[in-house]
């Protein structure tokens, strides 16, 4: 296929701040952070920066060994590999850290083949220096010439880098709460915050003492810690069951599409009251203690439900140091019924008017991000709805009702106006995950056509060997809308679609 040439790139965007030290030299940690499970023997579970991504939600509180390894296999395949290669493709000629899937030396030249195969359909100038460590403790960061380090989530084992963030403050910044405090139109919420933490399990009774599982509060504990938990659950589905119907319920920290609960009737309250106090809480509080408790990770939002949105946009810019906001692209979210995103789409020709109307609560954003010290890239999830009652009239009012100060999932979108629209007349494009009984190679062959006219880009792609499945991210473009739908429909009969 025709190398592809992105309209700018994440390298082109950092080097406006100027120098990074006396080398000039960043890198990228790219891969997704998980409290759930270690995706792999070299890099630990998150325990002190907690996320409520969706496994940390969805898994119950004791599983199978086999469920354990199917699980872990799951998080290290997307965390470690589908999800730094799609931000890696929009990084330029910059150095990107990668974590083998595997956890070895032995599996990393295979992880290094995906995602060369990947990176080399890019115009060479615009490739990544793609640097594979088995984990961060093997981060070497004289003999590579790096000065400072940009996470896209906070790891617990880059705390003692330098890091052009401050992770404390980045962690902040992704918040729920942060929104809700930032002044930044957003539906109107209602925090609902622990007044405490549990007491470590040795001060606790016999059962905690003895436990060799010491990250959950167990069932049968006859101590303070169950005392504590039973009261903090009771005190948050009390504040819960009074909130007004329909409303959204947020944890502090998402990724995914995981920790959003949506209630529009007391079927649906009960449900969600019920998934709380057996599954949820009785994890997240009990993952709360006095090396992250100043974080609020356990926190939940209340948040009003926007009944009828006009549209539901995501907003990509890049913040410079000196607080200049670069506008990359407004896309249209897809999202499945549990409003998880699944993928975007994007109109290129309409770029320039929704760049002219996104304009003003970009710059808002980007000065509260400033005020914090934060530069880099910034997605904002913006439902447009109207601002009075009257159809006939125009008017319409933005909600922020999400902002992920990171790399997003429709940052390689808005980067191939040029590759699809301009040099090719395709002004439509979408992009999604698949999964697909089938290799690359398979794959791109039932797709030649499409490949080999740069209709279709792969942007991340996995092949899991041992199950014979692949696991992949795609962006394909079309005239318009209706030639779009029959591109996409043409792929989806190959793969199904998949949460990403």
């Amino acid at each position: 296929m025709p190398q592809i040439k992105l309209d700018t790139t994440l390298k082109e965007l950092y080097d406006q701040n100027g120098s990074y030290g006396p080398q000039g030299q960043i890198a990228m940690v790219l891969c997704a952070a998980s409290s759930e499970i270690a995706p792999t023997s070299k890099l630990v579970r998150n325990s002190k920066y907690l996320y409520q991504d969706s496994t940390f939600g969805s898994t119950s509180l004791h599983i199978s060994s086999e469920e354990h390894e199917k699980l872990r296999r799951a998080v290290a395949i997307k965390y470690l590999s589908l999800v730094p290669q799609h931000d890696a493709f929009a990084a330029g000629n910059m150095s990107v850290i990668l974590f083998d899937p595997h956890g070895s030396a032995k599996h990393t030249a295979r992880g290094k083949k995906e995602a060369d195969n990947t990176m080399r359909t890019l115009v060479e100038e615009q490739r990544p220096n793609m640097l594979f460590f088995a984990g961060p403790g093997e981060i070497s960061m004289v003999a590579n010439g790096i000065d400072l380090l940009i996470a896209k989530m906070e790891l617990d084992e880059l705390e003692g880098f330098p890091l052009a963030i401050d992770p404390d403050t980045h962690y902040f910044l992704n918040t729920k709460a942060a929104l809700c405090a930032s002044g930044l139109p957003s539906p109107q919420s209602v925090l609902v915050e622990l007044d405490s933490f549990s007491a470590n399990a040795q001060d606790c009774c016999s059962t905690c003492i003895s436990a060799e599982e010491k990250r959950y509060i167990p069932e049968n504990c006859t101590g303070v810690r169950r005392r504590w938990l039973s009261d903090q659950i009771d005190r948050i589905l009390a504040q819960v069951s009074v909130y007004p119907i329909p409303f959204v319920l947020k944890n502090q920290q998402t990724f995914g599409g995981g920790g959003i609960f949506v209630v529009s009737s007391s079927e649906e309250l009960s449900k969600l009251k019920a998934t709380l106090s057996i599954q949820i809480l009785p994890k997240l509080l009990s993952e709360v203690n006095a090396s992250n408790a100043y974080l609020k990770p356990a926190t939940l939002i209340l948040s009003e439900m926007i009944t009828d949105p006009i549209s539901d946009w995501g907003l990509t810019f890049f913040v410079t140091k000196s607080g200049k906001c670069i506008f990359l692209a407004v896309t249209e979210q897809i999202v499945d019924p549990t409003k998880a995103w699944i993928g975007s789409k994007i109109s290129y020709l309409a770029q320039g008017d929704l760049e002219k109307k996104f304009t003003p609560v970009m710059q808002d954003i980007g000065a509260w991000l400033h005020a914090y010290g934060y530069y880099g890239p910034c997605g904002a999830d913006i439902l447009e709805t109207r601002a009075t009652s009257k159809p006939e009239e125009s008017l319409t009012t933005m909600q922020i009702v999400d902002l992920n100060i990171r790399t997003s999932g429709s940052l390689v979108l808005g980067l191939l106006k040029g590759h699809f629209s301009v040099r090719r007349d395709l002004h439509e494009a979408s992009s999604f995950s698949i999964t697909a009984t089938m290799t690359r190679e398979a794959f791109v062959e039932k797709l030649a056509n499409e490949h080999e006219e740069g209709r279709m880009v792969i942007v991340s792609w996995f092949e899991d060997l041992e199950f014979g499945l692949s696991y992949g991210n795609v962006v394909v473009g079309a005239p318009d809308a209706e030639a779009l739908e029959k591109e996409v429909a043409k792929i989806k009969g190959l793969a199904s679609e998949i949460r990403f």
